[in-house]
């Protein structure tokens, strides 16, 4: 039986979709923070465990017949290490035989990302857990990518600080096929660290010549300092911790930490992963006329 941590969020329940298409068969089990949260999944089919990361007696009872896990990485700001280092306690004192780890592109404790050093402890203690792993390096999220992009359609311009880098965006949803390929056939992918990308990465101006061109009206791009990106999204209310973080990711953009593109999600999900202007030709394209 497979695990799937996070399961409300749009990676864990893409990832449980995606398993149920490709094998319908195979038991899931979904945790979940109560039990109306699980109603969508157990009407699937899916298994439901009430737990969560820093509940260490919840996930114990998660775990119980658990072959293989995917472990989401938290989204809480603080605590996020310590809580993969329960979840993979109660793996090691489950049994679990292959931890499937969320993490992110190419960590490094070098890196500028704020949340990145969370992401290299956790990687180094799945890794001395003696379980045998997968991690899958994500690349940012095109998703996350409007939040970004602003007002632009109404300013006629994109305000941000990631200088000429560029950056290499993936969408959820290749993520998590990606995921239910692995989960699906652990021991192909045992032990292995996968760099998880879209086939390009483009600058934020490439990504305003793109956004001119299915908007059909001039897009530039203007590149602001850093402490005026995280002034402003103070001004708009943004918790303090939440604006560091923000502006740590476009440090960390305008670094080239994100530059970055190889054929590895191709080959895992066994087609093209979606190009990032495809994408936003879904975000914004004018609705057909009918």
């Amino acid at each position: 039986m497979i695990l799937i941590t996070g399961a409300n969020g749009h990676l864990g329940s893409a990832t449980i979709e995606f398993l149920l298409k490709k094998n319908p068969e195979t038991p899931i089990r979904a945790l979940v923070r109560t039990e109306e949260k699980g109603t969508a999944f157990k009407e699937k089919g899916v298994d439901i465990a009430i737990g969560d990361y820093f509940n260490y007696d919840s996930l114990l009872a998660a775990l119980q017949g658990i072959d293989t896990l995917l472990l989401v990485s938290s989204s809480s700001i603080t605590g996020r290490y310590e809580q993969h280092a329960n979840v993979i306690k109660a793996a090691k004192a489950s049994g679990i035989r292959h931890i499937v780890y969320t993490s992110v592109l190419k960590s490094s404790p070098e890196s500028k990302f704020s949340a990145g050093i969370d992401h290299v402890k956790t990687e180094a203690e799945v890794k001395a857990s003696g379980i045998s792993y997968t991690i899958m390096g994500n690349t940012y999220y095109a998703d996350f990518l409007p939040m970004l992009l602003g007002d632009f359609k109404e300013t006629g311009t994109i305000y941000y600080s990631s200088g000429d880098a560029r950056v290499n965006f993936a969408t959820r949803n290749d993520m998590a096929e990606a995921n239910a390929v692995v989960l699906s056939n652990p021991s192909a992918h045992q032990n292995k660290v996968y760099n998880i990308t879209a086939s390009a990465a483009y600058t934020f101006k490439d990504i305003a010549t793109m956004l001119s061109d299915i908007v059909n009206k001039p897009i530039q791009y203007v590149e602001i300092p850093l402490e005026d990106l995280k002034n402003g999204m103070l001004q708009h209310g943004l918790p303090e911790d939440v604006a560091v973080m923000m502006t740590s990711i476009a440090e960390t953009m305008k670094a080239g930490e994100f530059d970055y593109a190889d054929d590895t999600l191709e080959t895992l999900i066994g087609h093209k992963p979606l190009d990032l202007k495809d994408f936003l030709k879904t975000v914004y394209s004018p609705p057909a006329l009918t």
